[in-house]
């Protein structure tokens, strides 16, 4: 899950705020998003994000002002099955039932306890975070780093309970757990919180300006990476989240790119992106998504005489038959998306069968 990232940055401009911060904590039948999706409510009336298609963000507000004047975390379900309007079903488009999870949330109340969160995450960290839902006020909120470092107020009693769950989670990346623990008589909530991806760009042309705009809009992290002070710069590229003047291999020889990163290679530049894909194929540790701009014929000149390995995508972007920076663009980013889901579309479906079973 990586809208918490978007949503601790938001909270963190608006300091004295309250917030209530909504998950989907359980979906029986089908819905419009799955457990764990989120979104934020504040006290002005602002909403960030959607938990469905529009039909239940309105009474949900609701619940979150009741959540935020009470400052109690409470839950409250959509039967979407049904035919009346009062069972939320006619026009919803789904056919499932839902239940959200509303916890008052503020950035100045938690004593630094978020802006550490934070800055984990813009640190590259994977975090879970573990929330007691069976006590509506001073219930258990934490989060564990995989270095084992605790955030929170943490209760010695719960490590030998929790601990083999955020493991398994760190170990499989699945994302969203939710147990009752009879020895507790406690329910927890648990999720793999992750930092956005990084997508570094290699080339600042101008075709590049659409990819970084729309890559931004898609909870990306997009690095410009070209030696031409100016091209690459936040006038060109306002959504970029930095800039690295460089030679692209000189870049490279110095630096590990983050874990699970995505490049795109559109330096337009025969030679410069031979050394680029080179380097990637050398490396054991590979990004999650190396994608190259221009024909596969051209790509497969690049690595010749090796065959083109299967996990380049040339050429780049999926196949709507595009024309133009702007809608190559749109091709690129449904690619990148695509391979980002991909993990989380398997652990949807694995866990659908162990259900089963």
């Amino acid at each position: 899950m990586k809208e918490l990232y978007k949503y601790l940055n938001i909270m963190k401009l608006k300091p004295d705020q309250s917030f209530a911060l909504a998950t989907v904590i359980q979906v029986k039948g089908s819905a419009y998003r799955h457990e764990g999706a989120k979104m934020l409510f504040s006290e002005n009336g602002e909403q960030y994000g959607m938990i469905s298609g529009g039909c239940l963000e309105e009474d949900l507000f609701s619940y979150a002002q009741e959540a935020m004047t009470l400052q109690k975390h409470q839950t409250v379900t959509y039967d979407l099955r049904t035919e009346d309007d009062l069972g939320w079903g006619k026009g919803a488009g789904c056919n499932g039932e839902i239940t959200v999870l509303l916890e008052p949330i503020k950035w100045n109340d938690t004593d630094h306890f978020l802006s550490q969160v934070l800055e984990r995450l813009e640190r590259g960290e994977r975090l879970v975070s573990i929330s007691d839902l069976s006590r509506q006020k001073d219930g258990v909120r934490l989060f564990i780093a995989e270095d084992g470092e605790v955030i929170g107020t943490w209760l010695p009693y719960l490590k030998k309970v929790v601990m083999p769950t955020v493991n398994q989670m760190f170990k499989t990346e699945r994302t969203f757990e939710y147990h009752h623990f009879i020895e507790l008589n406690t329910t927890f909530m648990f999720e793999l919180h992750e930092p956005q991806d990084t997508l570094y760009i290699f080339g600042a042309g101008t075709d590049a300006e659409p990819i970084v705009k729309r890559a931004a809009e898609f909870d990306f992290l997009p690095v410009v990476i070209d030696p031409r002070e100016s091209r690459c710069q936040r006038a060109y590229f306002p959504s970029a989240s930095s800039f690295i003047i460089e030679h692209p291999e000189k870049f490279l020889a110095k630096n590990c790119l983050k874990k699970n990163s995505y490049v795109l290679i559109m330096t337009h530049q025969f030679q410069q992106d031979q050394q680029i894909l080179t380097y990637f194929l050398e490396q054991e540790n590979r990004p999650k998504y190396v994608g190259i701009l221009g024909p596969k014929k051209r790509t497969e000149k690049l690595v010749a005489p090796l065959p083109l390995p299967e996990w380049v995508h040339s050429p780049v972007g999926i196949s709507i038959h595009a024309e133009g920076a702007e809608e190559i663009s749109i091709s690129i980013l449904a690619e990148l998306i695509q391979v980002r889901n991909e993990k989380r579309m398997l652990m949807r479906k694995k866990k659908k069968r162990e259900t089963v079973m």
